[in-house]
């Protein structure tokens, strides 16, 4: 969980020894060890499950949380779930008396149970609705959770896979325990063992229907699961090499998923993904040469811009939303596609920016490598601002899944906060400083809306530290500068001059989208009022 590509690489022994001395902030051990302990104890659950299993909902009810799965959750647009077949089998179902039930079957509607519960009791605008929709989809998960052993290790078909990732998706919400790593590798284990990986050849006798079946499948978990490894920086439970399942074509799902393009840009970019942490960030590839690191660094670029480059302009990364795209469902897949893109810049250049990470022996003693540095610096940070300046159109009260609501801001506000640390007399300090400002805010008004069950001081703690060191480096430079004889020729002025109007355009941009950030949290503020 502290490799590079992972967030809790700030609280490693090596990071944490770099950010304490150059912030000469000694507490800020407490502070890390703190957040790193609350952060992971999420990723298991708290308490063993009951035995006894909730009551399932009346057929009524049960059509208001199938409806609001297909109809309003994020993942819907994944179409993991046929929704006719769905329909159909769980009208049958309770049409025979709730009779035909089998372990796969009884998870997958208890998995939908749980998500359209927690989407439909969100949108409810209720004071309590985070810890309702919390509280009350749980239940049905646990349902869903109580036969992952049945699904695992007896005999089944692809609607087991279907209640695994389904599952895998429902953790990924706000308060939930994060199982989402667990149950994606269990889908994957089992997809793979029912040959998905492979394409289907003669002798299997599949029909067509069935083959593209399984293949939309295997790429969403494949996707899917990259995705997760990426975020967590665990490694994936699917190999590349085993692959000869052919990519699903956009226009054969188009029919049953209007977001089939959308996905087909996912499971592309998980492919980019793949590489990146195959080629930079594997245990393997740290022991690879920095030339040869630089090198593939410089290539896996060009490839993740060769996929942003190939997306429709109005999904496309760094091409600004309009309105009518941010009051639309198409929000949801634009984000998305905007942080999966900007992300991936990130795990390229990361390892040759993070201090503990580019300070050690094989980095100081590379030339490559110390070309590499401030071209990767300066690539980092810039996407780290874009990651921020997204953050306004995260409406924390919808049903968001955690990596986009917690994840991405973090990464950008930490990115940042290095920076700083780095560059403390930069003329972008300030408007960076106004963007560590901005994610803060995002994680205090999410607080707020908890009920203070997802509270994250540390990110207040980066944010105060960063500002200090950036005052604590000004007044340095203004005893140094009163203290010693001013020799500067007309030319090196004009060049000061040049330089502080470029980097006033900069602070200039970043002031402008700041402040549209700004008043966009007062408005979600007011409206809730």
């Amino acid at each position: 969980m502290t490799g590079p590509m992972s967030y809790l690489s700030i609280c490693s022994s090596p990071a944490i020894r770099w950010i304490s001395q150059v912030a000469s902030t000694p507490e800020f051990a407490s502070s890390a060890s703190t957040f790193s302990l609350d952060t992971t104890r999420t990723l298991k659950m708290d308490k063993k499950m009951s035995s006894n299993r909730e009551h399932e909902p009346d057929h009524d009810t049960a059509r208001i949380y199938m409806n609001a799965y297909f109809q309003q959750s994020l993942e819907s647009v994944f179409a993991v779930i046929n929704r006719g077949q769905f329909e159909t089998r769980l009208d049958s179902f309770f049409a025979s008396g709730q009779k035909n039930d089998d372990a796969e079957w009884y998870a997958l509607r208890n998995a939908v149970y749980a998500s359209g519960c927690k989407v439909y009791l969100a949108q409810q605008c209720q004071t309590d609705s985070f810890d309702l929709s919390q509280a009350e989809s749980w239940k049905y998960f646990e349902n869903a959770l109580s036969v992952h052993t049945e699904l695992v290790y007896m005999r089944s078909g692809l609607m087991a896979i279907q209640a695994l990732v389904t599952m895998g998706f429902y953790t990924e919400g706000l308060g939930n325990p994060a199982l989402e790593y667990m149950l994606i590798s269990s889908a994957a284990r089992l997809a793979q063992s029912k040959g998905l990986h492979r394409q289907p050849v003669e002798t299997w006798n599949m029909q067509q229907g069935e083959i593209r079946n399984r293949q939309w499948l295997f790429w969403i978990i494949y996707a899917y699961d990259k995705h997760i490894a990426y975020r967590s920086g665990r490694p994936s439970a699917i190999d590349d090499d085993d692959i000869s399942c052919e990519l699903p074509n956009a226009q054969d799902h188009h029919d049953i998923n209007p977001n089939a393009a959308f996905v087909f840009q996912v499971i592309s970019h998980a492919k980019v993904a793949s590489r990146i942490a195959k080629d930079l960030t594997s245990v393997k590839s740290s022991k690879d040469h920095p030339t040869v690191l630089a090198q593939r660094a410089q290539g896996l670029e060009c490839r993740l811009n060769l996929w942003r480059d190939s997306i429709p302009s109005d999904l496309q990364p760094g091409i600004p939303l309009s309105p009518t795209t941010i009051a639309s469902p198409s929000l949801y897949p634009v984000l998305y596609l905007h942080f999966a893109y900007y992300g991936s810049l990130v795990a390229i250049h990361s390892i040759f920016v993070y201090p503990w990470y580019s300070s050690t022996n094989w980095v100081e003693t590379s030339h490559s490598s110390k070309e590499r540095i401030p071209i990767s610096t300066t690539t980092l940070v810039e996407a780290s601002r874009q990651i921020i300046l997204a953050v306004k159109y995260i409406d924390v009260r919808r049903p968001w899944p955690a990596w986009l609501v917690f994840f991405y801001p973090l990464l950008g506000l930490i990115n940042i906060f290095i920076y700083i640390l780095k560059h403390p007399n930069l003329p972008t300090v300030p408007a960076d400083l106004a963007l560590m400002d901005v994610v803060t805010g995002h994680f205090g008004y999410l607080e707020f809306y908890s009920t203070s069950k997802l509270s994250f001081p540390f990110v207040g703690q980066l944010t105060n530290i960063a500002r200090a060191a950036a005052k604590k480096s000004r007044g340095k430079d203004r005893t140094s500068m009163s203290t010693s004889h001013m020799e500067a020729t007309s030319g090196e002025l004009d060049t000061d001059a040049a330089d502080r109007g470029q980097f006033t355009a900069i602070n200039e941009v970043h002031s402008v989208q700041i402040l549209d950030t700004i008043q966009t949290n007062h408005a979600i503020v007011r409206a809730i009022r």
